[in-house]
């Protein structure tokens, strides 16, 4: 949440209290962004929807069955509006949902699938590079490559459905297209089972050549036919292989590391001097730390990592802050310190909140989110020394007190 919000400086209690009431962390920016894709999705929809209805009326003494003959004369005009756009039209309604669960997944089929629907529709509907839906789709296609950071969660199972899913839909497309545009292959489609031939070989990238597109009508379908299945394949592969191969990876590597009982334990954020060495001195006195960190380069000795932004509610989930004896975030930046303390006041937690603060400005702004304790080694170490050379008169339990800026406790 952190990266969408960074340029809010300085923190102000409107904001704050606009951000927990918004419950920002919760839908955006997954919310927003599903419901673009589902819109691009019906922009490529409703022209073959349109199309289709238009044909079946102007047919329909002869009945629904002749709308779909391969024999008919309307069908090739009512195809070649809808192919492929009826299909990246479903396709994106299908990745809609994946952007609601974060799903990484999601979002690689819904760049892929964005950028196939611009392609098509300025190269093969000829629209206008200014007309309003692709100024929409190419608008989208940009914040999508933009938000890819919000959206990490990759999951075995939502992977393989995905790709169950998505194969079995393609498929059905294949399977029907060439049975309507049967007349437009040499040796003609006749019948479902030499659709289904034709289909499978032709996404399998086999071509045994004994089925050839020889229409262009039947041309433009078979490549629509390979551009969304290779983009399907693709996504389907990383959906599936990438979270095997990445666990795999990090037990080759990080063998020594297990999964701690997260309960009673400290969690760090921040990747600065201060909190390096409260994790070294907290596994010192061994103690249970994880730190949280979005660089899987860092390096914090025995203490396990949890891979993520530390200002989300579901890494802090994940980092067990629900159960935790204390929470305490010592970035550099203090506002993301500030924001750690509020996305942990939106959890029910006892665990006791530390703020560090690096600049004296922001120090009554970080006291404002109301953390149990604000380190600021900084402000008054510098505080510390003025005194030392001055040769003014140190009371160490007053200073110690102003160092840990400890909140007071209600009963």
């Amino acid at each position: 949440m952190r990266r969408w919000l960074s340029f809010i400086r300085p923190l102000e209690p409107w904001f704050w209290r606009a951000y927990r009431r918004a419950r920002l962390d919760i839908w955006f920016p997954q919310l927003p962004l599903a419901l673009a894709v589902g819109v691009a999705g019906a922009i490529s929809l409703l022209p073959s929807i349109r199309a289709y209805l238009h044909e079946y009326f102007h047919l329909q003494l002869n009945g629904l069955f002749n709308a779909l003959h391969p024999i008919s004369t309307g069908v090739p005009a009512l195809i070649l509006k809808g192919v492929p756009t009826a299909a990246i039209g479903i396709l994106e309604l299908f990745t809609a949902i994946g952007l609601l669960l974060r799903s990484r997944m999601g979002w690689i089929s819904a760049l892929l699938f964005s950028g196939a629907q611009l392609a098509i529709m300025l190269f093969y509907r000829h629209l206008p590079w200014h007309s309003s839906a692709v100024i929409y789709v190419a608008v989208l296609f940009a914040v999508i490559a933009l938000s890819g950071r919000a959206f990490q969660r990759s999951s075995l199972a939502a992977g393989t459905l995905f790709a169950v899913a998505a194969s079995i839909l393609l498929l059905v497309y294949g399977v029907l297209g060439s049975f309507i545009l049967g007349q437009g292959f040499s040796p003609p489609i006749v019948n479902l089972p030499q659709a289904a031939y034709f289909t499978v070989v032709t996404m399998s990238t086999v071509g045994y050549g004994d089925i050839t597109p020889k229409s262009n009508d039947a041309r433009l379908f078979v490549i629509s036919l390979i551009v969304v299945g290779i983009t399907v394949f693709v996504t389907s592969l990383t959906a599936v292989v990438g979270p095997l191969v990445q666990g795999r990876l990090s037990r080759i590597i990080e063998p020594q590391r297990k999964r701690m009982k997260r309960v009673n334990h400290y969690i760090v954020t921040g990747h600065g001097p201060l909190a390096y060495n409260t994790v070294r001195e907290l596994l010192h006195r061994n103690q249970s730390v994880i730190v949280i960190s979005d660089d899987e380069t860092r390096h914090f000795g025995e203490a396990e990592i949890v891979k993520g932004d530390p200002t989300e509610l579901d890494v802090l989930r994940r980092a067990g802050a629900e159960a935790a004896h204390a929470v305490l975030a010592l970035s550099e930046d203090d506002a993301e310190n500030a924001f750690v303390i509020l996305a942990l006041r939106e959890l029910i937690t006892d665990a006791k909140k530390v703020a560090a603060v690096s600049s004296r400005k922001n120090l009554e702004r970080v006291r404002r989110v109301q953390p149990d304790m604000v380190l600021a080694p900084n402000v008054f170490g510098g505080e510390l020394l003025a005194m030392a050379l001055t040769d003014e008169k140190i009371d160490g339990a007053e200073l110690m007190e102003r160092f840990l800026d400890v909140k007071p406790q209600h009963s």
